[in-house]
């Protein structure tokens, strides 16, 4: 029976930006590191998705960004999906005919103002009883409500009703709640606006950038903290969106109704400054990585052990298969090969890009960049291992005599004998029993070879060690008679060795002392093969016996020969820039004392940004790490395991120097990651779009696709309902978005899904004040444990002569310090937000200040085809020139 065709959203997850604009606007980049995409009054992009030449409208006020959805059909055909136009065949629910016309629906929300205060990562775990709310000097559960701007569900088609608001006073058929007007600097009367293209794509638009308090008197407004000021509102929403295919059925000739799989969610941020510059982790790396290890979404990388080959198929909404899958033996996958220039150097190269934002990382950057002296050359860290078939095949061939002759196994059990030698039975080594035992063993493994697979002339090693293998597998239960005859003599002997040297050795000594636990830093890598003082040694020798006769030494032999036969120039600089880099429970570590042999002795650990919470002493979170993927993946790149993908002939050549130019994943699932990509991923103190939140698999409900409270995404009437509307009336207002419902939640239910606001209200408010100070930060790394110290308080002076502390980077791409200005003929490199200092004063004036700042672009000068050009990035519109 073939599958069912299937509608769906996309991108899953949205991403709009604010702008001051009353009219100007465009759509925000579906690919990564790109610029918007060009759009008229109507949404319609330019051909070809031609970007935008004007971060600014003609008055120097900077344009929103829409988020841009539309439907997906998966079928037999489109797998991967395909865009779905109005005029295309669609069915379901037993209907089929010609699309005419699509029904979306949208609810926006900020509950900011009514949720617990920000405070580092308190809250990821769920809230204490006591947990401090913002405005918590209202009590009042009515008047608290009233924090949330909540505008309503709008409902817009393709056809009669094309434009909709999300305004005070745009939904007469909802019950609206707005900020109080007065409010200083700014009042807020919208969340946005939403609208179809001539496609029937949904344009979904943000508020504009208005922030504002209630509170009154002398020396309002203020700004009390970065994260959590009292009385403050700002116009970043969130919300779902959901949509209804209307066919025109081709058997009847009447409209019919079919809903979309599930609902996606837009995200209103603000604007996105540096748009071709990707941050160190995005968003996409954050829900891709939640999305392999809770949702087994890529179980050919992350899954069963042992099921590599044939990668598990688990669906991402059965909670019982996913909790039986995490319960096994789930790990990386220790043979897989990442692509160089898709998956390693993407990573790489944002780290270079960093250094056109900030004067301190142009100053001592070096030599951590792209040329050729530079560590991030990738024309050598694109190099993987290399074989020299003639030495493999010498090598190889020698291990296949050594395996007919019994050498292997005579050389494995010699270490054996001689601690055997050294410690139950000294001077035994010269005596026959022991001293013959090896090659008693040698002879009885050729005679056994000999007898049960001879190598046939000219076998290649490979071949004849398949072939060994599966004579085994299929003797090793119910064996033919000549290979139990000859497995027979050979037990035989065995046997008789260890008796012999029973009879030779002293008793049993004490155990000896065991070695140091391996440092946490050491990767895994081949399994210790050292001889083990406590194994007996009638053990070791029946041990190394079966891996003889199940080709376990042969194949290890085979595996060493390759090794020996490899070359592999650019070891030592993956190796390096992969140990510079912060594991997982580092996050509180600058560098690494330990060893002062390694190269990385005393360099502080990257990436070099800060955490978390490098702020307060609750759940400290000092520095920015890489997400598990990331680190798995340049994992396998350090130790060789990864292909240049251009030079096996897999994809054509990229410019390394713009490596997203060409970027291209198909179908449904490509938009989300393209979109996603724009996003930031961390650190998440709060965080840019989203905060720490979007790291919880609580709120997904299947690998990219938010958890929605079907209360706030349903169609008042069904598609079945409205199907049985055999008048064929239009529905009314009401009946697309009215509820007879409870209003928005002031608390939170991950069980049952997110309501509108759920994403962002944890966010800074207002935002404008988390965006100004996340610049630089100054970290205390005296101790891991404690971010703030308190020597004065019990007079230490030692203390505070041992305090070190390290001035770090935020977000250098998403809030840039310093950038490049045209002045004459050349450029400037000066700082960015001039005039607004990182205070409680600067914040406040971020409020009125933020669109004023410029966009900072590839230099349209040209000439950075090339590792680390200087001038790449200038900053242009500028309207506070």
């Amino acid at each position: 029976m073939a599958d069912p065709t299937v509608y769906c959203i996309h991108p899953a997850v949205g991403i709009a930006r604010l702008g001051d604009s009353p009219e100007g606007f465009c759509i925000s980049p579906e690919k990564p590191a790109q610029l918007p995409i060009e759009c008229d009054a109507n949404g319609n992009a330019a051909k070809d998705d031609a970007p935008i030449k004007n971060f600014k409208d003609s008055k120097g006020r900077i344009k929103r960004q829409a988020a841009r959805f539309q439907i997906f059909v998966y079928d037999a055909v489109n797998p991967l999906g395909s865009p779905l136009k109005i005029g295309d065949h669609v069915e379901g629910g037993g209907n089929r005919g010609k699309l005419v016309d699509i029904q979306w629906r949208v609810q926006l929300a900020n509950k900011k103002a009514a949720w617990f205060t920000f405070d580092g990562l308190r809250g990821e775990a769920g809230y204490a009883a006591d947990a401090p709310l913002r405005n918590a000097g209202i009590t009042d559960p009515v008047e608290r409500q009233k924090l949330i701007i909540d505008a309503g569900p709008q409902a817009v088609d393709c056809t009669a009703r094309r434009k909709a608001s999300f305004g005070r006073d745009t939904n007469s058929a909802y019950a609206v709640t707005f900020p109080p007007t007065g409010m200083a600097p700014n009042d807020i009367d919208t969340l946005g606006e939403m609208m179809t293209d001539d496609s029937g794509r949904l344009l979904l638009l943000g508020g504009h950038g208005n922030s504002g308090s209630f509170l009154s008197g002398f020396g309002h407004p203020r700004i009390e903290t970065y994260a959590n000021s009292d009385g403050w509102f700002d116009d970043i929403s969130d919300g779902p969106v959901m949509a209804r295919l209307v066919m025109m059925e081709e058997r009847v000739q009447a409209l019919r109704y079919i809903d979309v799989e599930y609902p996606a969610w837009v995200l209103v941020g603000y604007p996105r400054y540096a748009p071709e510059v990707l941050d160190m982790i995005t968003l996409e790396d954050v829900v891709e990585d939640m999305s392999i290890r809770e949702f087994a979404y890529r179980t050919d990388m992350y899954g069963t052990a042992g099921t590599f080959d044939a990668p598990q198929k688990i669906d991402p909404t059965d909670t019982a298969a996913l909790l039986h899958w995490q319960a096994g033996l789930v790990e990386w996958n220790p043979a897989y090969r990442p692509w160089f220039w898709r998956d390693i150097w993407p990573i790489i190269f944002r780290a270079d890009e960093f250094s056109y934002f900030a004067n301190i990382l142009q100053q001592s950057n070096f030599p951590h960049n792209q040329s050729s002296r530079g560590t991030f050359d990738p024309y050598r860290l694109c190099i993987p291992p290399r074989v020299a078939p003639r030495a493999l095949a010498q090598k190889e061939g020698r291990a296949k005599d050594d395996h007919v002759g019994g050498r292997l196994l005579e050389a494995v059990v010699e270490p054996s004998l001689m601690l055997l030698d050294a410690t139950q039975a000294p001077g035994a080594a010269d005596d026959a029993v022991v001293g013959d035992a090896a090659a008693t063993l040698k002879a009885a493994a050729a005679a056994f070879t000999a007898a049960v697979c001879p190598p046939g002339d000219g076998e290649a090693p490979r071949t004849y060690a398949t072939r060994w293998q599966q004579v085994f597998a299929d003797n090793d239960t119910v064996a033919e008679p000549a290979y139990a005859e000859a497995r027979s003599v050979f037990d035989a002997v065995v046997a008789d060795v260890i008796a012999r040297i029973a009879a030779a050795a002293s008793p049993p000594r004490k155990r000896m002392l065991k070695l140091a636990r391996a440092s946490s830093r050491q990767e895994p890598g081949e399994p210790d093969r050292t001889t083990d003082p406590d194994e007996p040694i009638e053990a070791a020798l029946r041990r190394l016996a079966f891996e003889y006769r199940s080709g376990q030494l042969l194949d290890r032999a085979l595996t060493a020969a390759a090794k020996d036969a490899t070359t592999d120039p650019g070891r030592s600089a993956r190796q390096y820039l992969f140990d510079l880099l912060r594991k997982p429970g580092e996050e509180n570590l600058f560098r690494l004392d330990a060893n002062p042999a390694t190269r990385t002795y005393h360099l502080p650990l990257m990436p070099l940004l800060a955490g978390d919470n490098p702020i307060t002493n609750k759940t400290v979170s000092k520095f920015l790490r890489l997400t598990d993927t990331q680190l798995f993946l340049l994992r396998q790149w350090a130790a060789g395991i990864f292909i240049d993908e251009v030079d096996a002939g897999f994809t054509p050549a990229i410019d390394p120097w713009q490596p997203y130019k060409d970027w291209n994943v198909p179908g449904g699932r490509g938009l989300d990651k393209g979109v996603l990509s724009n996003g930031l991923g961390g650190a998440f103190c709060p965080g840019g779009e989203v905060t720490w939140i979007i790291r919880n698999p609580a709120i997904w409900r299947e690998p990219y696709r938010i958890k929605a409270d079907p209360e706030w995404y349903s169609f008042a009437l069904t598609a079945a309902q409205e199907n049985a509307n055999r008048w064929g009336a239009g529905v009314s207002e009401e009946g697309y978005i009215a509820y007879a419902s409870d209003p928005l939640s002031q608390g939170s239910d991950l069980d049952v899904g997110l309501q509108p606001g759920d994403l962002t209200k944890l966010s800074g408010l207002p935002w404008q004040a988390d965006f100004n100070e996340c610049s630089t930060q100054t970290i205390d790394v005296t101790y891991e444990e404690w971010n703030v110290l308190y020597p004065d308080s019990v007079g230490n002076t030692l203390m505070e002569r041992e305090r070190r502390v390290w001035e770090t980077l935020w977000w250098p791409a998403h809030r840039p310090m310093q950038a490049y200005y045209l002045a004459g003929k050349d450029f400037q490199f000066r700082n960015w937000a001039r005039g607004i200092p990182q205070t409680l004063a600067g914040d406040l004036k971020m409020v009125t200040e933020w669109s004023k700042l410029g966009f900072i672009v590839r230099n349209p000068s040209g000439k950075l085809d090339q590792p680390s050009p200087q001038k790449k990035y200038i900053c242009v519109e500028d309207s506070g020139e």
